[in-house]
């Protein structure tokens, strides 16, 4: 109920040694509470001589304040009766009810915000603090290792003689100098003969994915996508509308004859042949011709996610599947975020000619091609021999890193997990009893700071045993049991484990 007394405006403060005036002060805060609705449109506020008396101010300053009120709207005086909130504010606590209510969004931001929103309700980024960590977050490489020096040598060359080329938007597609170096870089590692022109530098995979779906996909387009299976390009690629077709992964890799039976005319696949993520089956040659095949028969497209390729500590590679495509139906992408460091921010996609110009029209509507200097700077790593023997030295110290992270696991844990190395990639799949639910246990650890994530949170079909994912190129060698020591502690206080 208002009261025709007045208000106390006990909220005011008004600090007297700043370079604002008071009557500034004294306008800005009124103004405030009535914007924000706790200054109701009608209400009466005090006489000028009550609140030079109640705020120690002369009226000249809080005459000053209300003529600015006055005269914007906010206040109104009434002869005789004295200053009043403006009418029009009459309705303001309400109306700011109304604009807290959700937003107003189209059906595509409510389609991403749901499809985050059920897989990011677990274990996160967020959840890991820097300060204590024991995490075994399968995508955390090290940086500790990375050369600093070099890096920093490289990119004061070309900040030190900036050009306009430099310091200008960029090239669409990206740096001339980088796309040429990846293409001598992919023939080399991955026998991909492609040239600079269909290489386009991207921020990242995860650009990428999306621009590839509104590139290739009409809504209730059908895709297949392995199961268990990439999380953020099934959400990238659901949120154009596409519907998702999961097919399971045995030991030869996705299963096309599943495919096939369910839907062999979908628009797209979705694969992760070299290392699929997150179990690490090499898909096998046999596979991928079959692949390929239907790709040219229902002239639908392949996206290759060469996932951690770069990390394998044993044996040769089979050729990419874009090295084996002859139908130009496979496009290739690859990221530097986990051979370098994420906050690179740069990825490529290699593209048949045909979709060249069409992704780069829509590349051209969406945004421009990253940091010219951070392009310009990896294209001199790689070009001057620093990219490969970077590999080389992360190779041999992942490869330390799961051997003395798989002792302890299997010395402290080895009744509790089944476990076994991995032959390339940044995890290890921990497979758990078949009764117990990997999320709620991720879940679990997380709360005592033990961070992973769940098998099943990279399902949609739920058919595999539970398992958590155990990164290890983030763990020292010399932390490696004190990190385990630390989660077997955990899943004791949980309950997992039988006391000794």
């Amino acid at each position: 109920m208002k009261s025709p007394a007045g208000l106390l405006l006990s909220a005011i403060e008004l600090d007297r040694a700043s370079a604002i005036p008071l009557y500034r002060q004294l306008y800005l805060q009124i103004r405030k509470q009535i914007l924000s609705g706790k200054m109701q449109g009608g209400v009466r506020l005090p006489s000028t001589r009550t609140l030079s008396k109640e705020l120690a101010l002369s009226r000249i300053t809080i005459l000053n304040a209300f003529d600015q009120l006055i005269a914007e709207g906010f206040l109104a005086s009434r002869t005789g009766a004295g200053t009043y909130v403006g009418n029009e504010w009459e309705s303001r606590g309400i109306a700011d009810e109304e604009q807290r209510q959700p937003p107003r969004l189209s059906d595509l931001s409510q389609s991403m915000l749901s499809l985050r929103s059920s897989h990011f309700r677990g274990v996160s980024y967020t959840d890991w603090d820097p300060a204590t960590p024991t995490s075994f977050l399968p995508s955390h490489s090290t940086y500790d290792a990375f050369p600093l020096a070099v890096w920093r040598r490289l990119m004061n060359r070309h900040l030190l003689k900036p050009t306009k080329a430099m310091l200008g938007y960029g090239e669409l597609q990206g740096l001339q100098a980088l796309r040429a170096a990846i293409a001598e870089y992919v023939f080399d590692a991955r026998g991909i003969d492609c040239s600079a022109e269909q290489v386009v530098i991207v921020s990242g995979a995860q650009q990428a994915f999306n621009l590839l779906g509104m590139l290739l996909l009409n809504p209730q387009d059908s895709v297949w996508m392995e199961d268990p299976g990439h999380i953020a390009a099934r959400i990238a690629l659901q949120a154009q509308g596409a519907q998702v077709v999961p097919l399971r992964i045995d030991e030869q890799g996705i299963d096309i004859q599943q495919g096939l039976a369910e839907c062999p005319d979908a628009r797209l696949v979705f694969t992760t042949p070299s290392r699929q993520h997150p179990l690490g089956v090499i898909m096998s040659y046999a596979r991928r011709q079959a692949l390929i095949d239907w790709a040219a028969q229902y002239q639908s497209w392949i996206i290759e996610d060469d996932c951690d390729s770069e990390f394998r500590y044993s044996g040769r590679l089979l050729p990419a599947l874009y090295a084996m495509d002859q139908m130009a139906r496979v496009i290739y992408v690859g990221t530097f975020s986990k051979v370098l460091f994420p906050s690179l921010r740069l990825g490529y996609v290699i593209l048949p000619q045909a979709l060249i110009e069409p992704f780069c029209t829509l590349r051209a509507v969406m945004d421009r091609s990253p940091p010219t200097l951070l392009q310009a700077t990896t294209a001199d790593f790689m070009r001057e021999g620093h990219f490969l023997g970077h590999i080389r030295r992360m190779r041999a110290l992942y490869q330390a890193r799961q051997q003395a992270l798989l002792e302890q696991l299997q010395q402290q844990l080895g009744d509790f997990f089944n476990i076994t190395p991995v032959e390339a990639g940044m995890h290890l799949i921990a497979w758990l009893p078949p009764t117990l639910d990997d999320d709620v246990i991720a879940r679990e650890l997380a709360r005592h700071n033990i961070h992973t994530y769940a098998l099943s949170d990279y399902c949609l079909e739920h058919v595999l045993p539970p398992a958590l994912l155990i990164g290890f190129a983030g763990t020292p060698e010399g932390q490696a049991q004190e990190r385990v020591e630390a989660l077997a502690r955990a899943l004791s206080k949980m309950g997992y484990l039988q006391a000794t």
